[in-house]
């Protein structure tokens, strides 16, 4: 009877008063005042998706604005802000003077571009990734963009970007004013790993995908197991499949061992989103960690057919100088769950309690991964430049 009472009494705790002891931990754990701008061109439901990872660990982290409020993902944020029945509204740089954008660049601590993608017409307006790729209604880059990068890093501020930032529809000559800006040079290759290539068993996959490949290849497309997609700029689609192509199905992200400590990542992690194949052209920038992909002799054909690597950079950390980094997939890309984020520690058990590795939803990327890499890089500038200042 003791021993059942125990186990009783052990059961209330673990569900009531722990939580309640986290909870009031989180509570008492200072706010830390950052003026954090994100941009988001690529919001398609006002849960941003695309930035939402983001703000949970701003939140988590007791990240705040300068009147003391918690990050939102439904408002703050610039770039495109759905409404109700197809109808939109755009907050975001273009309009903006010279002037205005050395103010901003002068107010906030940092800038970080989840996505610069964009919203196009098919998708906004008929709920469908059907055929062609459609004309864009919003997105990409403009000048004020750059000019307010470029502002940024004269300033010394943080500035992340990821997947997207000068690729399509940001490509062309001010994908490679941002290019030259950071120094770093898009390969044109951008892909992304699908738990299946099955038409009729994946929403997830773009039809107009399908559509390319079969214009470039016979009419065909055979292909119903996991697998990778490949696009570049120029539209040309090549797809390696699991078995047929690839030995392993998905890219594998390798962490070299400094950043494994600094960061606290893992040393291989399964990675199920965009990605873009992107070269450093300056020693400054330093690769944290690299991609591996696991073709067969069939597989490795093709990607040699088209100089498409199997082993290229995964994230740059900009050493010395203005505090750059980016990261060439689409990490932001998961939608976390606020339900439990104001319990201190509550990391700690999603930890605990993670079973797919392969992680084809991005909970696995998102929590191994993508939290405790941003948290590190947000601790180190506050502390360092944020913190103390006048």
């Amino acid at each position: 009877m003791k021993f059942r009472k125990f186990i009783v009494n052990l059961i209330v705790f673990f569900f009531l008063f722990l939580p309640l002891i986290m909870w009031g931990w989180w509570l008492l754990t200072p706010k830390k005042h950052l003026k954090v701008l994100i941009v988001d061109k690529t919001v398609l439901t006002p849960e941003g998706k695309e930035h939402r990872s983001f703000d949970w660990i701003l939140k988590y982290k007791r990240y705040v604005k300068e009147n003391g409020d918690f990050y939102t993902p439904e408002k703050d944020y610039m770039g495109f802000f759905p409404k109700d029945n197809k109808q939109y509204d755009i907050h975001d740089l273009k309009d903006f003077t010279e002037k205005q954008i050395d103010s901003i660049s002068n107010y906030y601590d940092m800038v970080y571009y989840t996505d610069t993608y964009g919203i196009y017409y098919n998708e906004w307006y008929l709920d469908t990734l059907e055929k062609e790729l459609s004309r864009k209604v919003y997105g990409g880059l403009d000048e004020n963009d750059y000019l307010l990068l470029k502002r940024m890093k004269e300033r010394n501020k943080l500035v992340i970007g990821e997947f997207n930032l000068f690729a399509s529809p940001s490509c062309g000559d001010l994908g490679k004013k941002v290019e030259k800006l950071y120094n770093l040079q898009w390969s044109g290759w951008s892909g992304r790993y699908f738990a299946t290539l099955d038409t009729l068993k994946n929403p997830e996959l773009p039809m107009w995908i399908v559509h390319y490949y079969k214009n470039q290849h016979n009419n065909q497309w055979p292909f119903k197991k996991a697998g990778l997609v490949f696009v570049n700029v120029d539209a040309h689609i090549e797809v390696l499949e699991k078995e047929r192509d690839l030995t392993f199905e998905g890219p594998i992200v390798n962490t070299f061992v400094f950043a494994q400590e600094k960061y606290n990542l893992p040393d291989k992690i399964f990675y199920p989103f965009w990605f873009d194949i992107t070269y450093s052209t300056d020693t400054t920038n330093e690769i944290l960690a690299y991609y591996q992909l696991f073709p067969n002799s069939r597989g490795d054909s093709i990607l040699k057919a088209y100089d498409i690597p199997t082993i290229f950079p995964v994230a740059y950390e900009h050493v010395g100088g203005y505090p750059f980094y980016y990261f060439c997939g689409d990490f932001c890309d998961h939608f976390a769950k606020f339900n439990f984020v104001q319990l201190k520690g509550i990391w700690y058990a999603q930890i605990m309690l993670l079973e797919n590795k392969l992680g084809a939803d991005g909970k696995y990327f998102f929590t191994k991964y993508y939290t405790p890499m941003v948290s590190r890089i947000l601790q180190d500038y506050y502390k360092d430049r944020v913190q103390y200042r006048d």
